[in-house]
């Protein structure tokens, strides 16, 4: 039985991740979450459970990694627009808790399998559409400087140290607890989720310029059952994989496929104009494969 840490495990993704792993495996988890965006309540029916162990505590409070076999480091702040003006907060969130446990890492000479949550971000808006993992990095925000700074973090340190790792870069996630209106800044907060939760209150989806960015929408269970695809690969990987569907659809035809009102608001700047990913690499050597399906996740919760 694997013996495995999550940081972030309250979050959006972190907890549809706990939900896989208890559903699909054996392991035991241990997760940490300081609840600054995630939400107790995301994990309240594992805390009970023998095989998870909840640390309500910062990650930087992490002292030893001895006893694992497999870190998911998905702890962030990741959004796009607040990483202009809490540049500080960012920083340590997203670059300082990574180098933290790879510090940890080293001072005690183990290094279980590090599966780090990465971001498209990092690409900009590409020229070459669908985008492989060989598109040259543009960074249009700190954030997305951010995730690739961690990135590179871990291709130099495994350089001169043992370190193990995966990065998955995510496109864009949607599916359950992806929005928390009670939370501004909560962690992955999807457009699918916001214009959702616009709709059924009846109030107009906010569409940004004039909706005609594309996006790749993933849904989280895919992203989930990937985090494990890499946990288990039996080779030391070292690399980076796109983690999206393989599909894209335009902001404003996601508010006509919801249906229901919209208005246009200005541009927002540091956004990219399309992300679409190229996930072969992702399909042929981790052997994962998308299984979502947007059309029908929207259906299933207007019907709620």
């Amino acid at each position: 039985m694997k013996k495995v840490l999550m940081t972030g495990v309250s979050g959006f993704i972190g907890s549809n991740l706990l939900d896989f792993l208890i559903k699909n495996t054996n392991w035991h988890i241990t997760g940490y979450d300081n609840l600054s965006t995630g939400n107790k309540e995301n994990i309240s029916e594992h805390l009970n459970n023998k095989r998870f162990t909840f640390c309500e505590a910062d990650a930087f409070t992490i002292s030893t990694l001895r006893d694992y076999d497999v870190v998911f480091h998905l702890a962030a702040l990741p959004r796009i627009q607040p990483s202009f003006e809490l540049i500080s907060e960012h920083i340590t969130a997203n670059v300082l808790l990574a180098a933290h446990l790879l510090e940890v890492m080293i001072r005690e000479q183990h290094y279980p399998k590090l599966i780090y949550s990465g971001s498209s971000a990092v690409y900009g808006t590409p020229e070459k559409i669908p985008t492989p993992e060989s598109e040259k990095i543009d960074c249009l925000s700190p954030y997305a400087f951010q995730k690739y700074e961690v990135e590179r973090y871990l291709e130099l340190i495994a350089t001169r140290y043992p370190i193990d790792y995966v990065t998955l870069r995510y496109f864009n996630p949607y599916g359950p607890r992806s929005f928390n209106e009670k939370n501004a800044f909560n962690a992955y907060s999807s457009v699918v989720g916001i214009f959702l939760n616009k709709a059924k209150k009846g109030e107009p989806m906010l569409v940004t310029g004039d909706g005609s960015q594309q996006r790749d929408f993933i849904h989280v269970e895919d992203i989930a059952s990937a985090n494990y695809q890499a946990a288990i690969h039996p080779q030391k990987l070292n690399t980076f994989f796109n983690i999206g569907q393989g599909a894209t659809l335009s902001v404003l035809d996601l508010a006509k496929k919801i249906g229901g009102p919209y208005n246009f608001i200005p541009k927002r700047e540091g956004e990219a104009e399309i992300t679409f990913a190229d996930n072969s690499k992702a399909r042929t050597i981790l052997n994962w494969e998308p299984k979502g399906n947007l059309s029908e996740y929207l259906k299933h919760e207007l019907q709620k």
